[in-house]
């Protein structure tokens, strides 16, 4: 099982969908239940995406779809820190073994 699976299987109620976006600055979104994540992207770049758009699923309400209002800008920060964080506990584990 890849970890980008095991990041699914948490979150059973999400569908994760691989889509191919020529943007190297777009990662991915997350839509109602659905979350795209950026085909193009390297493995960690896309584990960091599945788990920030998680967080947004997680935890935001509302609109944020205006990134200049500062609750949006929260929020991107507070799910790059979650995701971050996330990574950091399981490569420790790992290397715990």
């Amino acid at each position: 099982m890849s970890d980008l699976e095991i990041i699914e299987d948490l979150y059973p109620e999400l569908r994760f969908w691989s889509i191919d976006v020529p943007n190297p600055h777009f990662h991915g979104v997350i839509i109602g239940q659905d979350v795209y994540i950026n085909e193009n992207d390297d493995d960690l770049t896309k584990l960091k995406t599945a788990l920030h758009e998680a967080f947004h699923h997680e935890m935001d309400c509302g609109d944020l779809s205006n990134n200049r209002q500062t609750i949006v800008l929260k929020s991107e920060g507070a799910a790059r820190r979650f995701a971050d964080k996330q990574l950091k506990l399981s490569i420790s584990d790992t290397s715990n073994h």
